[in-house]
């Protein structure tokens, strides 16, 4: 070979080495995750995992390309068009000359492709980087399954579900066509295992899930110092995801929420164009991804930097709420009873209020409250923003939000009779929390959280301009 080409490939496989993966884990991480849900299956069962697919976003441009997250549990790889295989009870592989257990198909290095695209791996950059034993490139894939899948009675793969009258989706597809060609095998679903895998974690995943929420909690500050009467929607979410990018955060864990006046009471709402005017409140609810963890905080704030007494009632409510419910969390404590907590407790402020009618037990049995707090209260929070887990109990080294909230749009509050002096005002408070051994620690406190600390941040300067005229 020649020595500029040798050169060439050293560049590539220095830069590769040291730029990719983009994660503070380590490859034994990854494989602690993949023994331990191995060690859930037979000796004649097997898994299949695929890499995320990418989605075209319009004509040849696609969105941009996120790892599906078991796929990154189990293996650390950040890279499309690869494939997990696990056997437990062993499959020989002549590369290695010997059994091996699990094996990564990724993409072959190709300096073409990787001008265009960005650098691969390859086989040696996953043994290296990744920690596997066993690497092939991917276009061994089929001929390989089909002889580790031989005897095999259960396979462990992920699939998106399609309607009986739906042509079969890619990987049903391959399903279907392994089943023609090998004896007949059940599918299983590996999520029953997964999700009470992630639903604890690491170390080193609450250390990452730490650093998402600390750069979110410095977004929602920047956001309650620069917000005032006259700006877009858009403006602030500028600002909450410069914030993000600065701090080492490659993206948002979901789209960001920036409600405003009547755009508040919209659950799902994204940041639009609208121009935000005094005297209106302000739902932010926004989350950093830091190395595939995201954190989701959310705060609400008067866009003039101070409460109306109308705003500040409501507030009051859904604050007393999500206090009381963060202080149930515990080991062993019922995951329904946090909801609980918080509905009766926004059923009692909206009784006290004139907004409710009747006693608490009627409106709790008849869910009235449910016109104006319609969603749960908490939900774990790690590779997805809705990650994975269990609802039954809290346990220790779960990671979780408490998220009670508010939403007198102008359909409830005319259904209702409401005093039109409540319309418009949309709450919601979210925090992350992690459950210990003895209770919980909060882990997002440094967003101002009570109307005092909020209306205290929004007195202090910007360093940021607006850009509205």
């Amino acid at each position: 070979m020649k020595r500029k080409n040798l050169r060439y490939l050293l560049v590539i496989f220095v830069f590769a080495l040291f730029s990719s993966p983009s994660s503070a884990q380590s490859p034994a991480e990854w494989k602690k995750h993949r023994d331990e849900f191995t060690r859930h299956l037979s000796n004649k069962s097997a898994a299949i995992f695929k890499a995320a697919k990418e989605y075209p976003r319009n004509g040849d441009v696609e969105h941009e390309y996120r790892q599906g997250s078991n796929f990154y549990y189990l293996t650390g790889l950040e890279e499309q068009n690869a494939m997990l295989l696990l056997v437990p009870r062993g499959v020989y592989l002549r590369d290695v000359s010997k059994s091996v257990k699990e094996i990564l198909f990724v993409m072959p290095r190709d300096p073409l492709r990787e001008t265009w695209d960005g650098y691969r791996l390859g086989t040696e950059g996953a043994k290296q980087q990744l920690g596997f034993e066993a690497v092939l490139t991917n276009d061994r894939f089929e001929g390989f399954v089909q002889n580790a899948l031989r005897g095999i009675d259960t396979v462990y793969v992920e699939t998106d579900r399609v309607g009986l009258n739906e042509p079969l989706n890619e990987d049903l597809d391959f399903i279907k066509r392994a089943r023609e060609r090998l004896l007949d095998f059940k599918v299983a679903d590996p999520g029953s295992i997964l999700d009470a895998m992630r639903e604890i974690k690491s170390p080193e995943e609450v250390a990452l899930l730490r650093k998402a929420i600390d750069i979110t909690g410095e977004a929602h500050r920047q956001v309650m110092r620069s917000a005032k009467s006259g700006m877009r929607e858009y403006e602030l979410q500028a600002i909450l995801e410069y914030v993000f990018k600065r701090n080492g955060a490659a993206r948002e864990g979901f789209p960001s929420i920036v409600g405003s006046g009547p755009n508040s009471c919209i659950l799902h709402y994204r940041a639009g164009d609208r121009l935000i005017n005094d005297g209106e409140v302000v739902v932010l609810d926004i989350g950093a991804e830091y190395k595939m963890y995201t954190a989701d905080v959310t705060r609400t704030i008067p866009i003039n930097g101070k409460f109306s007494k109308p705003q500040a009632e409501i507030y009051q409510i859904v604050y007393d709420a999500q206090e009381a419910s963060i202080k149930s969390l515990k080991p062993g404590a019922p995951a329904d009873e946090t909801r609980k907590i918080s509905a009766k407790i926004v059923t009692e402020g909206l009784i006290k209020l004139g907004i409710l009618k009747g006693t608490v037990e009627e409106n709790l049995e008849k869910n009235t409250y449910r016109d104006f707090f319609m969603h749960g209260v908490s939900h774990y929070i790690g590779l997805d923003v809705h990650d994975a887990g269990r609802r039954d109990v809290w346990r220790t080294n779960a990671l979780l939000t408490v998220e009670p909230g508010i939403y007198i749009s102008e359909a409830a509050a005319k259904k209702h009779g409401v005093d039109q002096k409540y319309w418009n005002i949309g709450v919601r408070i979210e925090d992350c929390v992690l459950i210990t051994e003895t209770g919980y620690e909060l882990l997002s406190g440094s967003a101002p959280r009570s109307i005092k600390d909020i209306e205290a941040m929004m007195a202090q300067p910007s360093t940021f301009e607006s850009a509205s005229k």
